[in-house]
């Protein structure tokens, strides 16, 4: 072998001899890869003594003294020094480093690369090298990886350690005599002589400088005190130990294992799938299935290899399908190599059930109802320990609690001795890493279990017969939750509320499924009732119509009140849903529940719908006309409960009903008429202090004097709502006012911000599945396209405007505005005979609507329809124009289609 020109050169000869990165070489040594890279490059200068000590063995040169004293030499000759004497290079050489021994026949090497934990690796390794105390332990719940770590986190230490590290498996092992011998065992230590196993044991460590891992120790109750007194007694060793739980001593630093990131996630699952099945690839065809069922496990490593072992027999698809259904089924067969109780993920969790006392099993069985999380009041309610309520305990005959105040008993300001036994009891699953704790953005602790684990506690409740009661419990809750979540949603504390509301959508969807379910359809639509605002504010309204379309074929089962109340909902999300339009097909229907309901809160809620739905201005005016006198009635004598919520609130309810109608006539152009119901609405609301409507009203009042062609204005309104609305949230306020924002942007000269307004508003519309936002915000691009010259692009964004039309019989504002883009399209592409008949059609609109929207809108039009006037012959232009005149809105669709292809 010819001797490279450096040490560097000679270095990297010899690493890559041996098969070594230079992470790999990094680890055998103690330096970081950019210290070996550095050395390499001749960028740093190497430490002769640390050659003969480190390099020398860690290269596997020790059986070639040739090889060997040319590295030193050239060590030597980089620091310009004089080589050691042969004779010590040789005895370097030939002396083996025990490092090396115990590595090779004391820690096991990793049975997989290790994926995703670099950095806990490192926090570890600083940790254990750092002043934090010579024991730590991995916590975590099963499967997550704590003895793969550990592994890892040994891997990188041992060379810190003159005696190496040791790896003791103790997942076997039920007691302290047989840890004490199963440690003495691992390290050598003789089992002969009278003394007892454990002093012996300690004063063989005694002598030892050794890193011990101690794996599985949440089975060995006793293990601390052993533990303790290693650390205690033998001042060379470091223990770093895995458990599902900590170990409570003093001297302990505790490592939190957390399941992977995604990404990692989504590579172990690849490779363990590819070691399966080697035609096994990560594609844009199945990336989707694969984060979806690496979601679904919870990124934990035991579960993801568990999963992919199954490629052979199923796809992605449906792996994830099965996962859906029973996920701990599929999780079975694992690697013969693995530990028994790591086989399956059940056997690996029912481990740790077992290992818990009976309290802590009733408790841990009573926490898979929720989904997503949970609070302490809410546990306490589904556990079924101390709830108090106002007036005593009430419940319905089959068991639904009804009352509007509960909370947690105390006494004297301190929680009794249910409550402290709940807490104690939840601390202790907390410990044994079954729950998790979160801490909110406003501070309050939240708590959860793993999907995982999820699953199979609620197989325990079944099993012990406990399901079904806990459930309902879980209903009442959540019932009892939004309720009163409810009645602050409309005030000065809607912001707080909203954001706790919001953590609790899973368990809300969780509650109605479970009264679908059990065919309870009346304790759905109270929970319906119950939640209908906070989804108005998300804009759920794709969502909140699925569950009511469950609902409809069993309405004639509820309650007069509820009946009205569903079918009510069902004309007011018919924007959204497909399934409910026609939306004249429940008019009959719902008149005739008005005449059977005498109540003025439902009774104005639904004609308040009745108008909004409603093809013809006239009888859309009477309708509004009968919600407002409705709303004034409710609001002097007010009939529904607190249950009702939305609905008993009588100043929301005339408030909106006002501000509704205000918007209404404001579309028509009838603004004189508009504007004292608009400000009387705007006035409840700002006595209120209630952000959400004080907003919307803002942002009519922006439309309004876009119409009037104050742009200025209007501008000053519109922001002032969507600063509002995107600082709150208010998902719903802002897919209906940004678009009309862009506009005003448009016509103020600024073209780039108003389509970054348009699309971002596109993608909300999109997002919340609402059509008439599609429609509309797609006009307005179209819009914002034709102003800048772009023919083309406009067409695609009409096309697509009138893909979404929600409803082509209703004359209004935005029917114009739209109907006035396709008529200058028309003309910017020379089809002059066809923009005079939309011009006809737009007037014969605006002489319905009794004005004549000004503004910029009108300039444009005013200009559009000038030049066709001149490039028609008078005859020809007045025939076109006269046949738009005599056009239903159908006809004119047709007619923009053909135009626009």
């Amino acid at each position: 072998m010819s001797t490279p020109a450096s040490f560097g050169n000679l270095l990297r000869t010899l690493r890559k001899r041996v098969g070594m990165t230079q992470g790999d070489l990094a680890a055998a040594v103690g330096y970081s890869i950019a210290a070996i890279s550095a050395l390499e490059q001749g960028r740093r200068l190497p430490d002769v003594e640390f050659v003969m000590q480190r390099l020398v063995p860690a290269l596997a040169v020790t059986d070639t003294p040739q090889l060997a004293r040319q590295l030193v030499e050239q060590a030597a000759a980089a620091r310009g020094e004089r080589p050691p004497t042969i004779s010590s290079i040789q005895r370097a050489a030939q002396a083996p480093q025990e490092e090396t021994i115990v590595l090779t026949g004391r820690l096991p090497p990793l049975p997989t690369p290790l994926i995703g934990r670099t950095a806990q690796v490192n926090q570890i390794c600083d940790r254990l090298l750092g002043h934090g105390g010579r024991l730590l332990t991995l916590v975590g719940p099963p499967g997550i990886g704590k003895t793969t770590l550990a592994l890892a986190v040994a891997a990188q230490l041992h060379h810190y350690y003159s005696d190496g590290a040791l790896f003791v498996a103790l997942a076997a092992v039920s007691d302290t005599t047989r840890m004490v011998l199963t440690i003495a065992t691992a390290v050598g230590c003789s089992d002969g002589g009278p003394k007892p196993p454990q002093t012996k044991l300690i004063e063989f460590l005694r002598r030892k400088n050794m890193l011990l891992v101690l794996d599985n120790l949440e089975q060995l109750r006793d293990a601390a005190p052993l533990v303790a007194e290693l650390v205690a007694e033998c001042p060379g060793i470091t223990i770093l130990a895995t458990s599902r739980e900590r170990l409570h001593l003093r001297i302990e630093q505790r490592f939190k294992v957390l399941p992977l990131d995604l990404a990692a996630a989504v590579e172990l699952f690849v490779q363990r799938a590819h070691a399966v099945d080697t035609d096994f690839h990560l594609s844009a065809h199945n990336q989707s299935a694969v984060e979806a069922i690496c979601q679904r496990l919870d990124c934990l490593p035991l579960a993801l290899e568990l999963c992919a072992a199954q490629v052979d027999m199923f796809a992605p698809t449906q792996l994830l399908a099965h996962l859906q259904a029973r996920r701990l089924d599929l999780l079975v067969d694992g690697a013969q190599d693995l530990p028994l109780h790591q086989r399956t993920l059940r056997t690996a969790i029912q481990r740790s059930y077992d290992l818990l006392d009976e309290a802590e099993r009733a408790l841990f069985r009573s926490l898979g109802v929720f989904v997503g999380g949970f609070d302490l009041d809410a546990a306490a309610v589904v556990v079924g320990w101390v709830v108090e309520m106002e007036g005593g305990r009430q419940e319905t005959g089959d068991g639904i609690l009804k009352t509007e105040d509960w909370r947690l008993k105390s006494e004297n300001g301190r929680p009794n001795g249910s409550l402290q036994s709940l807490l104690s009891t939840l601390h202790a699953l907390i410990g044994k890493s079954l729950v998790r704790v979160e801490t909110t953005p406003e501070g309050e602790q939240r708590f959860l279990l793993l999907e995982t684990i999820r699953e199979f506690v609620v197989d325990q409740a079944r099993a012990h017969g406990e399901e079904a009661q806990l459930r309902q419990r879980h209903y009442a809750a959540y019932l009892h939750l939004f309720r009163t979540g409810d009645s602050h949603l409309r005030g000065p504390e809607a912001v707080a509320w909203f954001a706790r509301l919001a953590l609790e959508q899973d368990n809300l969807r969780a509650a109605m499924q479970w009264a679908l379910d059990e065919q309870r359809y009346a304790d759905a639509v109270w929970l319906q009732i119950a939640c209908r605002w906070f989804w108005h504010h998300l804009g759920h309204w794709y969502e909140s119509g699925q569950w009511l379309a469950q609902l409809l074929p069993h309405r004639t089962t509820l309650p007069l009140n509820l009946q009205l109340y569903t079918v009510t909902q069902v004309v007011a999300m018919g924007r959204a849903m497909p399934e409910f339009q026609p939306l004249e097909r429940w008019k009959d229907e719902l008149l005739h529940l008005l005449t059977l309901c005498p109540d003025q809160h439902l009774q104005s809620a639904a004609w308040h719908f009745i108008a909004a739905y409603s093809a013809d201005f006239a009888q859309r005016a009477a309708a509004w006309e009968r919600a407002v006198a409705c709303a004034r009635a409710a609001r002097n004598t007010p009939t529904l409960g607190p249950e009702f919520c939305l609905l008993a609130d009588c100043d929301f309810i005339l408030g909106s009903t006002l501000w509704a109608y205000a918007t209404a006539l404001i579309e028509q152009g009838q603004f004189p008429q508009a504007l004292p119901l608009l400000m009387e609405s705007r006035e409840i609301f700002q006595r209120r202090v209630s952000q959400y409507e004080v907003a919307d009203s803002s942002g009519t009042l922006g439309h309004l004097a876009l119409l009037q062609g104050d742009l200025a204005q209007a501008h000053a309104y519109l922001h002032e709502a969507i600063v509002t609305a995107t600082e709150f949230n208010y998902q719903e306020m802002i897919g209906l006012w940004q678009p009309v924002l862009g506009l005003v942007t448009l016509y103020r000269g600024d073209p780039a911000e108003a389509r970054r307004l348009l699309i971002a508003s596109l993608h909300l519309a999109t997002e919340l599945k609402d059509k008439t936002f599609l429609m509309r915000t797609c006009a307005d691009l179209a819009e914002t396209a034709l102003c800048e010259g772009l023919l083309n692009e406009a067409s695609e964004w009409l096309k697509q405007s009138l893909a979404h039309q929600a409803n082509p019989r209703r004359n209004d504002a935005y029917e114009v505005a739209r109907l006035w883009v396709a008529a200058r399209l028309a003309v910017a592409q020379q089809q002059y005979l066809r923009s005079a008949t939309l011009f006809g059609l737009a007037e014969a609109i605006h002489r319905q609507i009794h004005y004549a929207i000004g503004g910029p809108m009108r300039a444009l039009a005013d200009a559009a329809l000038a030049t066709v006037q001149a490039a028609l012959e008078p005859a020809a232009f007045a025939e076109a124009f006269a046949a738009g005149q005599g056009m239903s809105l159908e006809q004119a669709f047709s007619v923009i289609r053909e135009s626009i292809g």
